[in-house]
């Protein structure tokens, strides 16, 4: 009796009333109102609480035991009258408290091992005390014209801890089938504390040592397990105490797992994993060996890490038994290597290491070579990878366009081009050429050298074409500037004219073919709009043209004046003024800046 029972409140503190002044005192039989009468009940109860819980099972004397009988005796006719006299809450609240002053008695006796006597208290009060629920509080009353509640929360504690006692009572009579209900009742308790599972869990598995036919062999595994978890989750102090008084501790429960799952029963063989993880850090190496060993051997599915967990154990217990160490640290490496995906590097090497410590030479070999090929895959995905990421990073289009207004122009006089961006995260290059047909020369380059009555009807039309390169500089959403750097290629209709000789004064005329070349500079700006298949782009640009004259004719260009708007006043080199404004629309191939 004493073993469990006595250990049962080693890490409870019941909080049944939380009273502020705990103080004994001689409370007076003659109480005049049930008020008064629960009201010194309660006092007496708590101080009596109190004591108990300063009582020591090592310590505890017959004497001890007399005095909180006393307290109990003076109590609960106290509270007798109140169920006798009073008001409906105040009923409800002594009959809970007497229930408590006999609960604290029987326990005192169950510590002293008085199993007979302890069993016929708590019987007393089992219906009761066992079936307290959370619907049957708040309780109220008043305590020295205070007004106090009793919340579910503070009997829960009390009521685990009172299934527990009960049940190893009932265990020690040999009342087997009691306490199984009792301790199964506790198990399932919201506020057993991990000490108490411990003590419960165990205890049902001594019912079945004594009565097996009250367990099924389904329940008998899972409790095994529960068994175990409720041991490694002790504090150190409470495991002391397991030691102290010789408890179980996890041997029965993993004894038993093994024997079942070894005999090809379902319920233990689906939680050898379970239980072999529960237990890796047991004392029992070779039952915890022999779990892992069965879950290989089972073939139960389990994840990469129980793996992981399976070959480190067998690999640190191979002095407890070398063949099943080697079955497990290479059945558990087979899975991991038949678990990893080819682009794994680093699984690989784990792999491999693992492999060569359980001495698979072949198997080394083997995936020494897969691990090469994944590292080769790997560095031609990292090669792609940084490409695509240096191509997204650029945000690289493609766009080409035609010159829009040249088009418009009525044959023989249209002109055909078209321009080629290469268009970068934050600048672009512009690549254009133009073919020109029937244009005419510039009547402004005219005006500025001094031609009189310069009117384009004079002007003989050329054909030629016009290409430049042109950088652009982003700022913001497609607007650009920068400079162009072009090139024109002008030939000139063949024409007749007068001329007179500046040095002889004769008069003659001769046909001339003139064509020019012309460098342009320009700082050139506009706003480049991309989508998705189609862009465009408007631009505005000035700058000056550098021209290199041709005459087209034998005649000495210096010492005649030619009566031609084309000729008259022309040098050989000159500079002028150009001005572009036009648009530019077509195919984008990219993702744009829209």
């Amino acid at each position: 009796m004493r073993k469990h029972f006595s250990q049962i409140r080693l890490t409870l503190y019941s909080t049944i009333a939380p009273i502020a002044a705990l103080l004994l005192f001689s409370a007076p039989l003659s109480a005049q109102t049930p008020a008064d009468n629960l009201q010194n009940a309660v006092e007496i109860y708590n101080a009596m609480r109190e004591y108990c819980d300063g009582l020591s099972p090592k310590t505890l004397t017959q004497e001890e035991i007399n005095d909180v009988k006393n307290r109990m005796d003076k109590g609960v006719p106290m509270l007798d009258k109140v169920i006798r006299e009073g008001t409906a809450e105040e009923i409800r609240t002594a009959r809970y408290f007497k229930n408590n002053f006999r609960y604290e008695y029987g326990f005192i006796l169950g510590m002293k091992g008085e199993n007979a006597k302890a069993y016929e208290v708590f019987k007393d009060i089992d219906r009761d005390f066992a079936a307290y629920a959370a619907s049957d509080f708040p309780m109220r009353y008043k305590f020295y014209d205070k007004n106090y509640v009793i919340n579910w929360d503070n009997f829960a504690a009390t009521q685990a801890e009172y299934l527990t006692g009960f049940g190893e009572i009932c265990y020690n009579l040999n009342k087997y089938e009691d306490a199984l209900r009792s301790l199964k009742l506790a198990l399932v308790h919201p506020n057993m504390n991990n000490w108490l599972k411990y003590v419960t869990v165990n205890k049902i598995l001594d019912v079945q040592a004594k009565s097996p036919a009250l367990i099924t062999e389904q329940e008998h595994i899972n409790y095994s397990l529960q068994a175990l978890k409720a041991y490694y989750i002790l504090t150190d102090k409470e495991k002391s105490t397991v030691t102290e008084y010789n408890y179980p501790t996890t041997i029965r429960a993993l004894n038993t797992i093994v024997t079942k799952a070894e005999k090809n029963v379902p319920a233990a063989i689906a939680i050898t994993a379970e239980t072999a993880l529960a237990a890796q850090g047991d004392k029992n190496n070779l039952k915890v060996l022999q779990l892992f060993e069965l879950t290989y051997r089972n073939s139960q599915a389990v994840d990469y890490s129980f793996h992981q967990t399976a070959e480190k154990f067998a690999r640190d217990n191979q002095s407890v038994d070398g063949v099943k160490a080697r079955y497990v640290g290479l059945a558990a490496t087979d899975r991991m290597a038949a678990a990893t995906g080819t682009s794994n590097c680093a699984a690989f090497q784990t792999i491999i290491d693992q492999y060569s410590f359980w001495k698979e030479n072949a198997k080394v070999t083997e995936y020494t070579k897969k691990r090469q090929a994944c590292l080769d895959d790997q560095e031609k995905a990292q090669k792609r990878a940084a490409k695509q990421a240096k191509r997204a990073n650029r945000n690289f289009n493609l766009y080409t366009g035609v010159y829009v207004l040249p088009l418009l122009k009525s044959n023989p006089k249209r002109d055909y081009g078209g321009v080629v961006n290469f268009v970068f995260k934050k600048s672009a290059i512009e690549f254009s050429y133009l073919k020109i047909n029937n244009n005419k020369e510039n009547i402004f380059d005219m005006s500025v050298q001094g031609v009189s009555d310069a009117e384009q009807d004079d002007v003989s039309r050329w054909d030629g074409y016009y290409a430049h390169f042109h950088p652009k500089f982003f700022s913001n959403k497609g607007a650009y500037v920068g400079p162009l750097f072009g090139y024109a290629q002008k030939t000139f209709e063949p024409f007749t004219a007068n001329y007179t000789d500046d040095v002889s004064g004769t008069y003659g005329s001769a046909t001339f073919e003139p064509t020019e070349k012309q460098y342009i500079l320009m700082a050139n700006f506009g706003g480049l709009a991309l989508g998705k298949g189609f862009g465009g782009d408007f631009y505005m640009g000035i700058g000056a043209t550098y021209n290199q004259w041709d005459w087209g004719s034998e005649l000495n260009n210096d010492n005649i004046t030619v009566e031609n708007p084309v000729l008259e006043n022309r040098e050989d080199s000159f500079f002028g003024l150009i001005i572009r404004v036009g648009i530019t629309m077509g195919l984008n191939f990219g993702r744009g800046n829209l």
